[in-house]
């Protein structure tokens, strides 16, 4: 029988055969002699890392998944505190957001019944703990003058305070509902 014949089985081998390749973990010999002189052995195996695999996709994967809930912050900032913030000045538009240090400034925000007034705000995360004394909130505030400048004005330190607690509020509902659901995922 000519090879004509055998063309789209040998094709599918091939298809299959570069797939699988590309799933497999590259051998330490394939390595350059560099790289491989920095790695310390180690007497445990290393696990395939299943959370970007094409093994997740197909439901293969050896290992539970290591993400936590909520989001991906930095190492020192509280990723409740983060979200809550989040959700508590969902109202302003945000000119810089940094969750890997917690940072988060919104732009100039005016109230619609106050429009001569506006106001900036800033969220800082400092901690990983979930404590009033880990968030750090300032609040500027500028009013209008009549030829149209804006000059900055004083605000009493309670409101940014009880922006404080806000925050810290909507930290605590959301904890409550995180835990429920690490419980319930159980």
């Amino acid at each position: 029988m000519p090879v004509v014949h055998y063309r789209l089985p040998v094709a599918f081998a091939a298809s299959l055969s570069l797939a699988l390749g590309a799933c497999a973990e590259t051998p330490s010999s394939a390595l350059p002699a560099a790289a491989s002189a920095q790695q310390v052995p180690t007497s445990e195996p290393e696990e395939i890392d299943t959370e970007a695999s094409i093994w997740t996709i197909l439901g293969l994967a050896k290992k539970e998944s290591q993400r936590q809930v909520g989001p991906q912050t930095g190492s020192t900032v509280s990723p409740i505190l983060w979200q809550a913030a989040l959700d508590t000045l969902n109202f302003a538009t945000f000119a810089s957001q940094d969750p890997l240090t917690g940072s988060l400034v919104t732009d100039w925000y005016s109230p619609p019944d106050k429009p001569s007034e506006r106001y900036k705000i800033n969220v800082f995360v400092l901690a990983r703990t979930l404590r009033s004394d880990a968030l750090a909130v300032t609040i500027t505030r500028e009013a209008r003058l009549g030829d149209g400048n804006w000059i900055e004005t004083t605000i009493a330190r309670q409101v940014e305070t009880d922006l404080e607690n806000a925050i810290l509020q909507r930290a605590r509902q959301l904890k409550r509902e995180w835990m429920a659901t690490i419980q319930s995922q159980k």
